[in-house]
């Protein structure tokens, strides 16, 4: 491992008295990737940014029926099926259920018990299965 630091470092003093701008390498399972300001992107963010995008673009919430009052009726990591009561959003002492409209595990439950949410509002955001 040692003589890894001391390669990256004998690379990155090269690297700074090149006319290169920008440096990109990978060497079994490590990758390294160097830029100056005129540089180019990332690479390894760019591969990272759409893994986490395509994660975030695979979740779905469950929205506010209408303004009131939230209480969940499900916790993190529940698995819900279609049709299954996830909370309630009480308006004027009337209850009206938040049903599940597709079958998953849920990622989050987004306002605490007994917070006002607005019609539209996420209230859980699932991982359809």
């Amino acid at each position: 491992m040692s003589s890894t630091v001391g390669d990256v470092r004998a690379l990155l003093a090269s690297f700074v008295q090149s006319p290169w701008r920008d440096l990109h390498v990978r060497s079994g399972s490590w990758s390294l990737f160097m830029a100056k300001a005129d540089g180019g992107p990332n690479p390894m963010l760019a591969r990272a940014g759409a893994a986490v995008a395509a994660a975030v673009a695979a979740l779905r919430d469950v929205t506010a029926p209408h303004l009131g009052i939230f209480s969940a009726r499900v916790s993190p990591g529940t698995e819900v099926q279609v049709g299954a009561v996830i909370g309630q959003v009480d308006k004027l002492g009337e209850a009206t259920d938040v049903i599940s409209d597709v079958a998953g595990r849920i990622a989050a439950v987004l306002p605490a018990d007994g917070d006002m949410v607005e019609y539209g509002a996420p209230l859980v955001r699932l991982e359809p299965a």
